[in-house]
């Protein structure tokens, strides 16, 4: 009676926590989406080259990853709610910088502000100790659909403060009314029981080189294209994250708990589910940038269909009803049928998908149908992924675990990013050439036969939850495994 009054206790406060969770999904979507579009009215008003839009760009991503070496393991240790609530300060004052920004410095200050906001992380640190099996599964689900879902929104949102006429700075404003509601929900939800945190100290050295090495391979990788990959910037920036990274891995070997510890983890699983979000980083740039430009390649080309960039970006919308139809499979998948099945299934399918990109691409509505089946096969993985990384993670060390992967999206993207801007140059007659297009989508389909074989053998046949609140046996923390069959 005592542990059902328990777990009860922990779950009936959930419901802020868990919108709290698919909101900071949303304004992620929104915040890297939607300025994409907009780009070259920000540079034309604003008088900013193409390098310093770059660094407006990836200034939040570099906050993101800052904040999620530091942040995410402070909320284990300290609390997840107080941790938030000042980094949503920090977002909001974001959002108002950049809104009234006039200038590269102020533009490229408010959007690192918002990248330090990295809530999602630690939304599901606050989940995780309320959470049953059940609930984490389908949230799991839930949050990486509405994210496809957003995603393309945002991309169309952008397009119509284009079409409109609105002031660029309208995206700012907006992000701030969502980080508003965010930092509501944020007060209204229960801090993280005391019981359910890290009870170590706070491995400052691990978060600290986590965060430069990291950021020191974002930026290499981000100038590589632009300065050339031996230029002293780009060649001092991979110098300082070789030699981080080397120190760092030998401080975490030797720290009593390391920042990135799998103790009672379910390790297979968890980089399993790294993986399927790893597959989505490098694959998924074949979408969002290289079949743009095939669109956008004048139809003189004999294989370009001249769309405006605003054009090129409707197909996007053809992931609505794929990553609705995809949450279905996947659910059922999941099921049904276990993670290794749904991931091969998927992975497979996504093959044919970038087969098909490559070879049959001569209307414009086969775009739209490429693309809603990359929703559904290839964001699947993506969505298994997310589920698997989550049921792994310990109520302890939830929110770092959910901000590795993270770390992984992030650097996995940016890799993928450089190589296409280095691939994807115009030709002799001021065209890319179509077998540059063809060879991304073919490389694509081998990069995803890979990961098909590495699932087929080593991921698990059934999700496995050691932490949920439902599968604890009593507060020092001992589990007893969950293999949960429904949802």
């Amino acid at each position: 009676m005592t542990q059902i009054i328990s777990v009860e206790s922990r779950t009936d406060r959930s419901t802020p926590i868990i919108a709290l969770l698919l909101l900071s999904g949303v304004t992620l979507d929104i915040q890297y989406g939607i300025l994409a579009p907009l780009i070259g009215v920000i540079a034309t008003e604003s008088g900013l080259s193409g390098s310093e839009i770059g660094w407006v760009l990836n200034a939040m991503m570099i906050g993101s990853v800052i904040s999620v070496s530091l942040t995410a393991r402070m909320g284990d240790i300290f609390g997840h709610r107080r941790v938030l609530l000042a980094l949503i300060v920090l977002a909001l004052a974001g959002c108002a910088l950049g809104a009234t920004a006039n200038g590269f410095w102020p533009l490229v200050a408010g959007r690192f502000l918002m990248g330090l906001a990295t809530t999602i992380p630690l939304s599901w640190g606050l989940l995780r100790p309320r959470g049953t099996a059940r609930q984490i599964r389908q949230v799991s689900l839930v949050l990486s659909t509405v994210m496809a879902v957003f995603g393309p929104l945002a991309l169309s949102a952008g397009g119509l403060i284009v079409g409109l006429g609105l002031p660029w700075q309208t995206v700012f404003w907006l992000t701030f009314a969502l980080y508003a509601v965010m930092l509501v929900l944020a007060l209204i939800s229960p801090e993280t029981p005391v019981a359910a945190r890290a009870e170590v100290q706070l491995d400052w050295f691990g978060a600290l080189g986590l965060g430069v090495w990291v950021t020191a391979l974002l930026i290499g990788i981000a100038e590589g294209p632009g300065q050339g990959w031996t230029s002293p910037l780009v060649f001092g920036a991979f110098i300082v994250c070789a030699v981080t990274l080397a120190a760092w891995i030998i401080q975490q070997q030797r720290a009593q708990e390391p920042l990135v510890s799998f103790r009672n983890m379910d390790i297979r699983q968890a980089v399993i589910g790294y993986s399927g979000i790893l597959l989505i980083s490098l694959v998924g740039q074949g979408i969002f940038i290289v079949l743009p430009a095939l669109l956008q390649t004048p139809a003189s080309s004999g294989y370009g269909h001249g769309l405006s960039a605003l054009e090129s970006t409707y197909a996007y919308l053809a992931m609505i009803p794929g990553a609705a139809l995809g949450y279905l499979w996947t659910r059922w998948g999941l099921r049904r049928l276990g993670p290794r099945i749904v991931l091969v299934v998927s992975g497979g399918a996504g093959i044919f998908v970038f087969l098909g990109l490559a070879l049959v691409h001569d209307q414009v509505w086969l775009s739209w149908m490429w693309v809603f089946l990359y929703t559904l096969t290839i964001v699947s993985c993506l969505t298994t992924g997310y589920t698997l990384v989550a049921a792994a993670g310990r109520q302890d060390n939830m929110a770092t675990t959910i901000g590795m992967q993270t770390i992984i999206q992030f650097v996995g993207a940016m890799i993928a990013v450089a190589i296409i801007l280095n691939v994807l140059v115009p030709g002799p007659d001021g065209f890319i050439p179509e077998a540059t297009f063809a060879g991304i989508y073919i490389a694509s389909a081998v990069i995803i036969a890979f990961f098909v074989i590495v699932w087929a053998v080593l991921a698990p046949k059934r999700i496995t939850d050691l932490h949920a609140v439902d599968t604890e046996t009593d507060p020092t923390k001992v589990h007893v495994a969950s293999h949960y069959k429904d949802l």
